[in-house]
């Protein structure tokens, strides 16, 4: 509770202290008193209620102003009004904008502050805005005593190791995976840690092949094995706790990623393991190896180059006549993918499809297609670029522009050469080639492909959990621990998705059991989700406020209304081209895709809340639901992608291809 008293003589004290001080006042002698009453009138008719920051600031003002043109030219009378009745009413007012958890924290600590740090501030400044600057500064010097001051230090475990590491340095399709596995065969304890789930999968059923017990361990699933020698495993399920004698970390020039690169780092700071093989692109050579320079281990290089040409060819690319077979068309996004991918159809030409919120047996399951012959093209996003082993002959972009999340930017030298890098297949495609869809596109992607790639310069750093330990709201030290800038080569991961995923929970603090305990809220808004789809969201908030009701989580539920799949041989209803029916159906289809796609994502949540909270799991209810979903999401791509050729949303109109709006020319120029 708040001394108000204690709080009164304090600003008596400043302001006295203030006024000794010779500054200029815009308060004139004349009138002075009559400005002291109408101010104490004006203070005590202002409810607690309506006080506002801006009307506070105001006040502040008014008194400083006063309190010193009193002072200067003796005017008593003023000084008594202001002592005995303006700075009661002001330090009532400050005190009610204050947040309920502020005034549980306002203490001797914060009245010394503003003595000494911040002496004479609260005769300019609302008690508010104070706070805000003591708590913020008090939680930097916390956070600087728990953090160390060096990121290694937080593993003093794999420090204490002799860690030696093997780097494999090349480009996409030159093998360095390959040689960084053959090793890992031996391992009595090995660990492979990449970035997709596939990759997982492909490392998990290669061991296998070699007759190698084999566990996968991803967010989406775990297929455990007795007596396993080698975990396939996604960067995020690292486990720094076991000891290991060889660890693979796949694709580490991640380690720049703003939003997983710190699971990189992590990674090769913490992993304890005799023997580490890092595979990257060159790009990263440099800042992995401060890492481990800074870890005191050492480290040999193993290089390697293509085993396929690569060539960015000189005709620009024309849609769809110049599509052939072994072809990857690269576009950015889902809805550009089934677009280009139906106008094919519309030509004879079955292809493949790989985009981002494609469930991983989906993307699998369309890779093979691809791999086997029953499809001779490939439509996807840069997901294709992410260590995805395809027979490519050549990658086309359709389009040279991608949405970051933030803007809609030109693909950057990094981007090109990753995805490039996908053509050519060792044994199949001798040499790969690079084109794009027009001229203009073409000499975009060439002088890109050309140019030397910028080295990585900065690695992602982690919020160390040490720091739930404070007495601060979570929010608040997210926010205190990203504004301070680490030191070079270290850039601190984003946090824009744990803050959006707060904001939804704190709007249902009061139905969410263990709110206040930090550790549990982190492992709830911590849960990797797409935050872009409303609900998966929704089910997400509801496992926050549901989950300690019983033993097992409640099943997710599809949304939307179910339509009947047409399966192979079923006759559909066709009419001319444009048609109004066909328009409005393919709409429907579009929308029961996405609810399959969103239904897939709760079926992961299930499996991922599940797992943080150790909640019984219904893995065979789980395993069916994964099943059927996917059979019928691979039943929306093969019976036909017409109805996703892009479409003015307005008259019907076919969209050129690659085309980014979603009304036409004519439509736009009538409607803005």
């Amino acid at each position: 509770m708040i001394a108000k008293e204690e709080l009164i003589q304090l600003y008596l004290r400043e302001y006295e202290r203030a006024g000794k001080i010779r500054r200029p006042s815009s308060a004139k002698v004349k009138g002075a008193a009559e400005k002291a009453t109408s101010l104490a009138r004006t203070l005590r008719r202002v409810k607690d209620s309506q006080v506002t920051r801006n009307a506070l600031e105001n006040y502040h003002r008014q008194t400083n102003n006063l309190y010193r043109c009193a002072v200067r030219n003796h005017l008593q009378p003023v000084l008594d009004r202001v002592r005995r009745e303006v700075l009661p009413e002001l330090v009532r007012l400050d005190l009610a904008l204050l947040l309920p958890e502020d005034e549980r924290l306002i203490g001797p600590a914060f009245y010394e502050y503003l003595e000494n740090d911040a002496a004479g501030e609260i005769c300019r400044a609302p008690l508010y805005d104070l706070f805000r600057t003591f708590r913020t500064e008090a939680l930097k010097n916390k956070i600087l005593q728990l953090v160390p001051s060096r990121p290694e230090l937080e593993f003093p475990e794999a420090l204490e190791m002799k860690r030696h590491f093997i780097l494999h340095i090349g480009p996409t399709n030159s093998g360095k995976t390959f040689q960084a596995l053959e090793r890992l065969k031996n391992a009595k304890a090995g660990v492979y840690l990449g970035p997709l789930r596939l990759l997982a999968l492909e490392v998990y059923e290669k061991m296998k092949e070699y007759g190698i017990a084999c566990t996968m361990l991803t967010g989406q699933e775990c297929i455990a094995e007795e007596n396993s020698r080698v975990t396939a495993s996604t960067v995020e399920m690292a486990d720094f706790y076991k000891v290991y004698d060889i660890a693979v970390i796949d694709e580490a020039q991640m380690t720049a990623d703003p939003e997983r690169g710190h699971c990189w780092t992590k990674a090769i700071l913490g992993i304890q393991a005799l023997e580490i093989h890092v595979c990257m692109s060159p790009a990263a050579e440099r800042v992995v190896q401060h890492l481990i320079e800074i870890c005191g281990d050492d480290w040999e290089v193993h290089r390697y180059e293509r085993k396929s040409a690569l060539v960015c060819e000189d005709t620009p690319f024309r849609f769809p006549e110049d599509v052939r077979e072994g072809d990857a068309l690269v576009v950015f996004s889902k809805k550009s993918v089934l677009d280009v991918a139906g106008r094919l159809e519309e030509r004879g030409i079955e292809a493949s499809v790989i985009y981002g919120s494609l469930p991983p047996e989906i993307r699998r399951r369309q890779m093979h297609l691809f791999i086997s012959g029953q499809t001779k093209v490939v439509v996807a996003t840069d997901a294709i670029g992410m260590g995805l082993n395809l027979p490519v002959r050549r990658i086309v972009f359709i389009q040279i522009e991608k949405f970051d999340g933030i803007e809609r930017r030109g693909l950057k030298i990094p981007e090109i050469r990753q995805i490039a890098g996908r053509a050519g297949r060792y044994g199949i495609y001798d040499t790969g080639y690079v084109n794009a869809m027009g001229a203009t596109a073409l000499t975009y992607v060439r002088e890109r492909f050309e140019a030397e790639e910028k080295l990585v310069e900065t690695v992602s750093l982690g919020f160390p959990q040490v720091l739930l330990e404070l007495d601060e709201p979570l929010d608040v030290i997210l926010q205190v621990w990203h504004s301070e800038k680490a030191e070079a080569p270290f850039e601190k991961v984003s946090i824009d998705e744990l803050l959006c995923l707060y904001g939804y929970a704190k709007r249902f603090e009061e139905r969410i059991l263990g709110f206040e305990d930090k550790t549990i809220l982190y492992r709830m808004i911590s849960c990797p989700i797409d935050v872009k789809d409303r609900k998966v969201v929704k089910q997400w908030l509801e496992y926050c406020m549901n989950y300690p009701a019983d033993a097992y989580l409640d099943h997710p539920v599809m949304d939307g209304a179910r339509r009947r799949i047409a399966t192979k041989g079923t006759r559909q209803k066709s009419g001319a081209k444009g048609d109004s029916t066909d328009f409005l159906e393919s709409r429907s289809e579009k929308n029961s895709l996405q609810n399959y796609e969103t239904y897939y994502k709760k079926l992961d949540l299930y499996y991922q809340f599940s797992y943080r909270f150790d909640k019984a799991m219904d893995e065979e209810w789980l395993a069916r639901e994964r099943e059927r979903t996917e059979a019928i999401i691979m039943r929306y791509l093969s019976k036909g992608k017409r109805g996703y050729i892009a479409r003015c949303q307005y008259c019907g109109r076919l969209l050129p291809v690659g085309y980014m709006a979603g009304k036409c020319r004519r439509c736009f120029e009538r409607r803005g």
